[in-house]
């Protein structure tokens, strides 16, 4: 009985795999990257607008290594210029991964 329960499985299995490469891999390229460093892109200064750089900005914060009161919080402040939104928008995620962003209007990618 197992044995045959077995090989309906694997057969089930070996059934699906041409219906599971139809699937539109559009959905998974939309999504954000996760494995974008804290460190990722440049430290630049404010481009010249015109210029078409992709500048991402975070501000947040995190709780002080110093004091372990609930109220005691760290400024997190970063600006970053990138090749790509994608690069850029997997910062952010990762940034908002860290910290606690302080206000949406300071989380942002855009071109320059």
């Amino acid at each position: 009985m197992k044995r045959s329960a077995f090989v309906l499985m694997l057969g089930l299995g070996f059934l699906a795999q041409p219906a599971l490469s139809l699937v539109d891999v559009g959905d998974v390229q939309a999504a954000v990257r996760k494995n974008v460093s804290e460190y990722a892109g440049q430290r630049c200064s404010p481009p010249p607008r015109g210029s078409g750089v992709i500048i991402g900005r975070f501000q947040g914060y995190t709780d002080s290594p110093f004091i372990s009161d609930s109220d005691a919080r760290w400024p997190v402040s970063a600006y970053r210029c990138f090749r790509s939104f994608d690069e850029c928008r997997g910062w952010l995620y990762t940034m908002q991964s860290k910290y606690t962003a302080s206000t949406s209007n300071t989380i942002a990618c855009e071109r320059r």
